[in-house]
């Protein structure tokens, strides 16, 4: 990783051009310069009207295992989602899954405050997690 400067604008500039899913300003630029994007968590193939997202791709999971499961079982039931899909599935898959539940889950310290789909069944740390509000 290499360090840069940027001007206080530059950096709004970068962010106003965020996309959902987007949590850095790597992946923000990888995006927009066309830099290998599907290897780092970011979307990779369109459906509907957006892109289909690693978050997607947790839920429909945890969907398909009954709205709750131990980590061991999400990492699985997420990589065949993404398998069946056509996706990749980088070597940080497993960091991956874990950042989209701490993410989107108001239960975490690292919650976006944006969508609010997942809950930890046994507190943070425990490696049990569940759909909010199924």
């Amino acid at each position: 990783m290499r360090t840069i400067e940027i001007s206080t604008d530059v950096f709004s500039a970068i962010w106003k051009n965020r996309l959902g899913g987007e949590e850095t300003e790597d992946a923000i630029l990888r995006r927009l310069l066309g830099v290998d994007v599907a290897s780092q968590g970011v979307p990779t193939k369109t459906r509907g009207r957006g892109k289909t997202l690693w978050r997607d791709d947790v839920r429909e999971a945890l969907g398909q295992l009954g709205g709750e499961a131990h980590l061991e079982d999400i990492y699985r039931q997420v990589r065949q989602v993404r398998r069946s899909a056509g996706r990749r599935l980088p070597r940080s898959t497993e960091a991956i899954i874990r950042r989209e539940l701490e993410y989107n889950s108001s239960d975490s310290e690292s919650f976006t405050g944006n969508l609010d789909w997942f809950r930890s069944i046994d507190g943070i740390g425990a490696g049990r997690w569940g759909l909010r509000g199924g």
